[in-house]
Parts: structure tokens; C-alpha cells; sequence
């Protein structure tokens, strides 16, 4: 059964993951890998997303490629968060990440809100993970043929988020 909600997330993650790095340069190129994240005899093992159901765990992996003959700088990474599925706290590759619920503004996670309260005063409370839309590195510079990867792991929440899914 196909679901086309999560697919059209899936590349449109792709399509945001590559128009990312074309922005900052043509010589880099970017692709995204969606797996399955499954525990077999133990062990885990990355398998094809091609169906996925309710509590799934989905990894998202992007690699960027500078294939120019310069180094690249401020290269950033963003994958979406499709909508259906919550980010996984501590799965963020490289860790030092960044988290955005409008694909605008970005902090640091664990992402923070100010909470007005009956009497007034304010405090700090953490974004649920399942508001989390997006998912940002700096990679800063990225040298002439090398390559960085950027991954995170999403649980799926809801029904209508499960399907088949496609590599972009």
C-alpha cells in the first residue's frame, strides 16, 4: 500500500536536501537515503523503507559531495521532518544540530518556548519532538572531493504518515 503524503515528504525532503546545497555552489551534489531502522538477533539493521507502520523508527541519511575543484563554504544541511512522525532525541548526525518547527527560524536542541502562565510570568519549556519540522547542520567548509553525511532518525506517529517510501 502506498501512501502518497509520505512519499511526496520523502522527496520533497530530497528536493530541500539538494536545493541546499546547489544554493551554495553547483559543484555539490547531495543525495537522501530512507531506511528502516529494524533490531534483528539484536543487532541493528538498516533495511529498505518500503513499508512502514505506526512505531517504525525511519533513518534519513543526506551525503553531500563537493565534486569542484575548490572548497565550499557555509555549507548548510537541512532534512524535513515529515509530518506524522516524531524526531528521535540524540539521533541528530553530527550531533551538534540544529531544529526549526517553521523551517525559518533554527536553535539549538533541544528546542525551547516560552510558556505565559495564568499569573503572568513566563517560563522555558521544551518543544515536543513531534513539532519538530526540520532538522539543520553548518558544515561549515567542505573541501574539494570530500564528502560529509548528515543523518537523523524519525518514530512514525500516524496512520496516514505510513506507506511505502520512495528514494527521492
Amino acid at each position: 500500500m502506498r501512501n502518497a503524503k509520505l512519499t511526496s515528504c520523502l522527496l520533497a525532503a530530497g528536493v530541500f536536501l539538494a536545493q541546499a546545497s546547489f544554493a551554495q555552489s553547483p559543484t555539490v551534489t547531495s543525495t537522501l537515503d530512507v531506511r528502516r531502522v529494524d533490531t534483528v538477533a539484536g543487532k541493528v539493521v538498516l533495511q529498505p523503507a518500503d513499508t512502514v507502520k505506526p512505531g517504525d523508527l525511519v533513518e534519513y541519511s543526506g551525503t553531500y559531495r563537493n565534486e569542484g575543484r575548490n572548497g565550499v563554504d557555509k555549507l548548510l544541511a537541512t532534512i524535513p521532518v515529515p509530518a506524522g512522525t516524531s524526531f528521535v532525541a540524540g539521533s541528530a548526525q553530527p550531533a551538534a544540530a540544529q531544529a526549526s518547527t517553521d523551517g525559518t527560524r533554527f536553535a539549538a536542541i533541544p528546542l525551547m518556548r516560552t510558556v505565559r502562565q495564568p499569573d503572568g510570568t513566563t517560563r522555558q519549556e521544551p518543544v515536543p519532538l513531534s513539532e519538530y519540522r526540520y532538522v539543520r547542520w553548518e558544515l561549515g567548509t567542505l573541501r574539494a572531493g570530500a564528502d560529509a553525511v548528515v543523518k537523523l532518525r524519525v518514530r512514525i506517529d500516524a496512520a496516514e504518515a505510513t506507506a511505502a517510501a520512495a528514494k527521492p
